[in-house]
């Protein structure tokens, strides 16, 4: 890919509307940025990959070209190119003539639009050749007809073909329309191109959408929701999930930005918490998948402005470009009213991964896959071969285990957890036992693959032995004695960590995360690592007023409830049940790290 878009135009989009006809109009921008216009400029000059090239009259008489620039001058669109005129004549098989003579050319290119509305054309306007420094002069006349000849004819029958671009727009608009609308029901007229000018980021097109006023919705509400309905919501947001990480992944592996996939990550964690949430909702009143999809495009799109140019010879076809209009498209309309708004479908959903993905956009998103992915784990700065915890983990002699087996003399630490319910005859010697676990998993990261700086170390330990406190308790198990189930969250959270396996998917195995104690706590640990390291430091928490107990207090809050809450414990606009949450966590750390142990009264009763 090749450009980015950096308008910053509402998403509202410019609406004009006519009585008479009851359309609707909705302009749409999209941006091609200087780099590809360069490139495509540079490809009808038949410049190569070092910027060199030679147009010919005949083997005596042709034009070097190089070092093609373009300059964005107070919306002016200003050409500036190496031209060295060789001329000459062959004489008894030799080239004879003037010495070549150097310089460059200048002009204004000026954008327009074709007669059908598909394509972006140019004309050259103020052609001038300076000297070689770009200072005016006398240069010789062979010089400005080689231009006039060779070069401002190609630039002049240089387009912009954007037909495919609109034509998979409208063809997005079908899958998303309203109802049993058909697309001539809604479209009074195709997509097309309504004007362009230049502005600093590039050349700026707009779309022009003419919508058909639709009929008024019916006076009556809609019924709940059929069993089958539901299911088939639940399915599209499975599709959407799929959908965001597989685009995500693709744009966070892309970025050079180290400060952008992170930030693309951190919306991709936090749509999968969103679209947990959603799916406690059984009797939806509004579509949750829209307004799921609309949040997410909204936080997206202005992570796509800050892409560094790439490599343009993928991203001839305006990728990116119409990806991002083609949102855009679907945004205006949605601000229009219910009327004229979305619904989503997983259709929908693969046509527009397809705008952007090409050949490589898979066929579905679902089912969603539950096993680790080492690609998804390395954006994320994890080692690809999953959470450190292995052999090195202590065993536990027999007299000290809860559920003594006869056969074995001592048993690995984790496994004398497995299955394990908190009871009150053995709660000593269980916590006991969780401490030792969750100190041998801790001490195991920190020696192979921790990233935490020296300077912080110390408020680790605590923070993951006061997480697991506070998500579960130190149980990963609950219910009678003889019928342990794994403790489970009303959004899905598992285990002693309370990691949402519908989050950390592809990061995680789901499935382990239930089954295995010590890969649950390991999981904990890395995700506390990445909240710690990747954003609470990186973002300077620790620069506001209470110093590094910021580092904890952030850590925690993104840990319990997704990225964008990592500053909650310190704004004013705070609901008062997450301060709550904040403060008791903050209470059992200052007691673990100055007492070694946990407020045991605080969960379990006293006596017990």
């Amino acid at each position: 890919m090749s450009f980015r878009y950096l308008s910053s135009l509402a998403l509202a989009a410019l609406l004009f509307s006519s009585t008479a006809s009851a359309e609707t109009e909705v302009q749409v921008p999209l941006v091609v940025d200087r780099p590809h216009l360069e490139a495509l400029l540079g490809a009808a000059l038949g410049l190569d990959e070092s910027g060199q090239g030679r147009l010919q009259l005949d083997n005596c008489t042709f034009v070097d070209l190089s070092d093609l620039r373009l300059e964005m001058l107070d919306q002016r669109l200003m050409l500036d190119l190496g031209l060295t005129a060789n001329t000459g004549v062959m004489v008894m098989g030799h080239c004879r003539g003037p010495a070549p003579a150097s310089s460059r050319l200048h002009m204004e290119l000026k954008p327009g639009i074709d007669a059908e509305g598909m394509a972006v054309t140019f004309r050259a306007e103020g052609a001038e050749l300076r000297r070689p420094d770009g200072s005016p002069g006398l240069l010789s006349r062979p010089s400005r007809m080689l231009a006039d000849s060779l070069v401002i004819p190609r630039i002049e029958r240089t387009i912009i073909d954007i037909s495919g671009v609109l034509a998979a727009i409208d063809d997005l608009i079908e899958t998303f329309k309203p109802g049993a609308m058909s697309a001539d029901a809604l479209l009074g007229q195709r997509l097309r191109l309504s004007r362009v000018t230049a502005e600093p980021a590039g050349l700026r097109t707009e779309l022009a959408i003419t919508l058909r006023q639709p009929p008024p919705p019916a006076a009556d509400p809609e019924p709940a929701l059929q069993a089958t309905e539901l299911l088939e919501w639940q399915r599209v947001e499975d599709e959407l999930d799929g959908f965001l990480t597989v685009l995500v992944a693709r744009l966070a592996s892309q970025a050079d930005d180290r400060d952008l996939q992170l930030d693309l990550l951190a919306l991709l964690l936090e749509s999968r918490q969103r679209i947990a949430e959603a799916l406690l909702v059984d009797d939806p009143i509004d579509d949750p998948v829209r307004v799921l999809f609309l949040d997410a495009w909204n936080g997206l799109r202005p992570l796509l402005a800050r892409l560094e140019p790439m490599n343009v010879a993928d991203d001839r076809d305006l990728r990116l470009a119409g990806f991002i209009a083609a949102g855009d498209a679907l945004t205006a309309l949605d601000a229009l009213g219910p009327e004229f708004g979305l619904e989503l479908s997983r259709d929908g959903l693969r046509r527009l991964a397809r705008m952007l993905l090409a050949g490589s956009a898979p066929l579905s998103f679902t089912p969603l896959p539950l096993a680790e992915d080492p690609d998804l784990r390395r954006l994320f700065g994890l080692s690809p071969g999953g959470p450190t915890i292995g052999p090195s983990l202590p065993a536990v002699p027999w007299w000290q285990r809860l559920l003594p087996l006869a056969h074995a003399d001592t048993l690995p630490l984790a496994e004398s957890l497995r299955g394990v319910v908190a009871s009150p005859a053995t709660l000593t010697e269980y916590l006991q036992l969780v401490s030792q676990l969750l100190d041998a998993v801790y001490a195991e990261h920190m020696d192979s693959t921790s990233r935490i700086p020296a300077d912080y170390r110390e408020l680790f330990r605590p923070l993951v032995q006061t997480t697991a406190w506070r998500e579960s308790c130190w149980r990963h198990y609950v219910g009678p004695v003889d019928e342990p189930r794994v403790i489970r969250s009303s959004v899905g959270a598992v285990g002693m960590m309370q990691i949402m396996g519908r989050v950390w998917r592809g990061v995680y195995d789901v499935k382990r995360l239930e089954a295995e104690i010590e890969y649950n706590i390991a999981a904990g640990i890395e995700i506390l690592e990445h909240y710690l390291v990747d954003y609470a430091l990186r973002r300077g928490e620790h620069e506001h007023p209470g110093g590094t107990d910021n580092l904890v207090r952030a850590t925690y809050a993104a840990y319990n409830g997704g990225p964008r809450h990592l500053s909650r414990h310190r704004r004013d606009d705070t609901p008062a049940s997450l301060r709550a949450i904040d403060e008791s966590f903050w209470n059992e750390f200052v007691q673990i790290r100055e007492q070694g142990w946990p407020p045991v009264a605080g969960c379990f009763s006293v006596g017990q």
